[in-house]
């Protein structure tokens, strides 16, 4: 190769492999090197080296007709024009085809002369941008025309390969790795900000709220000298809300047709278990004001079941009062007839689809509409013994009579009777512990679990019942809370900044029995308190003297409790303060206390909306039917202090809306259901909500459009699913 006077070349960036016509001159014989002779070029600045071929003339005798090649060392931007300075002659200006890459080439007109400068108007020395090569033989031009190709199509493939790098992709290979990632380029966004939001999504793996919030200030970068200027605000806003429990049942059942207690309707329902032991002496027999008796002939009398069969006929009386019981026990019956636990029923006025339904409601576990018109109601194993126990109350140091059912057990049995402490009630079985029937006494308040067990042979029954004792009075400078325990904890405050909006308290009203001061604001307070209170109020004897004071302390010094409206302070002038202590606590409060001459109730925290559904009893809603909602209180009370949200839940029922505050709900299949109603209360957001916003110490400042844009475009991009971001707090856009 030949070489001229020419000083080093200047450091610059990595080169682009050499000319693919320098590579195979490196290959030729010694006779065709000559011809493939070459001299590079240094360029400084916007000069080139001075430079001559007196070396190649001296080796070969001959005078070079150089052919200068301009290879570029990086993709050249579109329209660019390169001038080249030539020693005793005009400028020589040269434009470049679009698209030029680094490594490939093209050559300077034949016949240019010595070469002095170079200018293209890109940014930076010109040696950072361009090589040139003059070519001193016939043998160089040809291999240069040979070799050209293979320059660009090794360059081509490189720039191929690198496409599958974000950082060199671009145009459509940039979308494309969008398309992989899920990330689609919005209009008009240039490859720059494309590649920013990809480079976060490619690298993004767990939607936390801090990864969230870094990725978007990695990508966004200051905004005013604010490092991390982006806030994101996952604090979920106070929920105030009601539940109402359902059940979706048929409201008719076709004949030959089941249904179990879940609500699932077929031909070929699974049976309940069987029942592990059995004696027919424990069988109960139906009162015939409960049902009406009519036998079917050959079926024994009375009728017998067993009891749990009897409290299912009990609830049927409250859809359907005396329906007919045709058959209850019959050993010699194939189905659960045979130990009492099934029963076969119609009505007189009742339609028998309409009667098949109602046993449904009324819980027993598998129904079936007969062909012949009657309807077989089962129930599932329960306690073969049935215990009366009245109320369920006793008084401390009062006696309650508890009697088994059946009165009179089978002969051979023994029954025992036991007493259980559950927290701090007790009570004591007074006399004998063994019969048919024992008295129990109250010892202390709270709630007693009484067993009845009963031993036959290998056989062995039982029947546990839970009792209250309640107190009689109450001692001074004690309290009592609601499972009867002596001075307890009072109920705990609501957390901070969880104050109950006042839409949320009801106003007591029963000025024939309560007297409430001259302060308006005493007769307002929490719906829970307020219930109990009027459950109190029903409590006090008739003809008692006087009416019930009821205070709330409105005083800036005011408990927690009262400011909550959570507590009352009572008195009334014709009942001992113990006394009315002892009805507070039966009235259910969650907490009673006598001191300093007043009765002082609070009760626990509750949901304060109450949802309901006029349309149905106990309910059951039937399949198919539409049912208005009512919600206390109503969005007209709350007004701009909340939001009111419904939802539903095991797809038993569907929530239905007409119009802007009113909803209904519909029976969809059988099965349990539930509806909610809940008030999102102040401006925060819901639980899957999020907000973003600028730190506070950007206040006022407004957001370039195509910022807000890129951090749109970031939140669509990594958001969890489901979630829903809120950006009315981003300064310069709409929500």
């Amino acid at each position: 190769m030949s070489t001229s006077t020419a000083q080093a070349a200047p450091a610059v960036a990595p080169d682009p492999p050499r000319l693919a016509a320098a590579d195979m001159a490196a290959r030729l014989t010694a006779p065709f090197a000559r011809g493939a002779d070459r001299l590079p070029l240094v360029v400084r600045g916007t000069a080139v080296d001075p430079y001559d071929f007196q070396l190649h003339t001296a080796q070969f005798g001959v005078t070079p007709r150089p052919l200068y090649i301009l290879q570029a060392r990086k993709d050249v931007p579109a329209a660019t024009t390169v001038t080249f300075g030539v020693r005793g002659g005009p400028a020589l200006s040269l434009p470049l085809p679009d698209g030029l890459t680094a490594g490939t080439s093209v050559p300077l007109p034949d016949g240019t002369g010595i070469l002095t400068g170079i200018q293209s108007g890109l940014a930076g020395g010109q040696e950072e941008w361009w090589r040139l090569t003059a070519l001193l033989g016939t043998m160089g031009r040809l291999l240069w025309a040979v070799g050209w190709e293979r320059d660009h199509l090794r360059r081509q493939l490189a720039r191929t390969a690198a496409q599958r790098s974000l950082a060199h992709a671009y145009g459509a290979h940039l979308d494309r790795n969008g398309a992989g990632l899920g990330v689609v380029r919005a209009p008009g966004e240039t490859d720059g900000a494309y590649r920013r939001r990809l480079t976060v999504a490619r690298r993004w793996t767990l939607p936390t709220p801090a990864g969230l919030t870094a990725a978007l200030n990695d990508a966004v970068g200051p905004i005013d000298g604010v490092a991390d200027p982006l806030v994101l605000d996952d604090t979920d806003a106070e929920l105030r809300r009601g539940l109402l429990p359902l059940r979706v049942a048929p409201l008719d059942l076709p004949p030959g047709q089941s249904v179990d207690l879940l609500g699932t309707v077929g031909t070929d329902l699974p049976r309940p278990p069987v029942e592990e032991v059995f004696h027919p002496g424990l069988l109960v027999t139906l009162s015939p004001f409960a049902a009406v008796h009519r036998p079917l002939p050959g079926t024994p009398e009375p009728l017998l079941v067993q009891p749990v069969v009897a409290a299912a006929i009990a609830r049927l009386n409250l859809f359907a009062s005396l329906s007919v019981v045709h058959a209850g026990y019959d050993p010699r019956a194939a189905d659960a007839r045979a130990t009492g636990r099934a029963v076969l029923l119609s009505h007189d006025t009742i339609p028998s689809q309409r009667i098949a339904a109602l046993a449904h409601w009324s819980g027993f576990d598998l129904v079936t509409h007969r062909t012949d018109g009657l309807v077989y109601a089962e129930c599932a194993p329960g306690e073969l013994l049935g215990m009366d126990t009245g109320d369920g109350v006793l008084p401390v140091d009062g006696t309650l009579t508890l009697t088994l059912r059946p009165l009179v057990p089978p002969p051979g049995s023994l029954v025992r009777w036991y007493v259980l402490r559950r927290g701090a009630g007790r009570g004591e079985l007074v006399g004998p512990t063994e019969g048919a029937s024992v008295v129990l006494r109250g010892k202390a308040a709270g709630r007693v679990v009484v067993v009845a067990e009963l031993r036959l042979a290998d056989l062995t029954a039982s029947a546990t019942r839970e009792l209250v004792v309640r107190p009689v009075t109450l001692a001074d400078n004690t309290a009592i809370g609601a499972d009867g325990t002596l001075d307890p904890d009072p109920p705990r405050p609501m957390p901070p900044g969880e104050g109950l909006h006042p839409a949320f308290l009801v106003r007591h009203d029963d000025p024939a029995h309560a007297e409430y001061g001259t302060d308006a604001e005493t007769r307002r307070m929490r719906r829970e308190v307020a219930e109990h209170l009027d459950g109190l109020l029903s409590l006090v004897p008739p003809g008692t003297t006087g009416k019930l004071a009821v205070r709330r302390d409105l005083s800036a010094t005011a408990g927690q409790l009262a400011k909550e409206a959570r507590e009352l302070r009572l008195s009334h002038p014709g009942l001992p303060l113990g006394t009315l202590g002892a009805l507070a606590h039966r009235a259910g409060f969650s907490y009673v206390r006598v001191a300093g001459g007043v009765v002082t109730v609070a009760q626990e925290h509750q949901d304060p909306v109450r949802v309901t559904a006029p349309g149905i009893f106990r309910d059951v809603l039937p399949i198919g039917t539409t049912v208005p909602l009512t919600v206390t209180p109503s969005p007209a009370e709350i007004g701009a202090a909340g939001v009111l949200g419904w939802s539903t839940g095991d797809g038993a029922a569907a929530l239905l809306t007409t119009a802007p505050g009113t909803m209904s709900v519909r029976g969809e299949h059988g099965g349990p259901a539930w509806v909610q109603a809940s008030y999102r209360m102040g401006d925060r957001t819901g639980a899957y909500q999020f907000t973003v916003r600028l730190r506070p110490e950007l206040a006022g400042h407004t957001l370039p459009p195509a910022t807000r844009a890129l951090i749109i475009r970031l939140l669509e991009d990594l958001r969890p699913l489901g979630v829903e971001v809120v950006t009315r707090l981003l300064p310069g856009g709409n929500p």
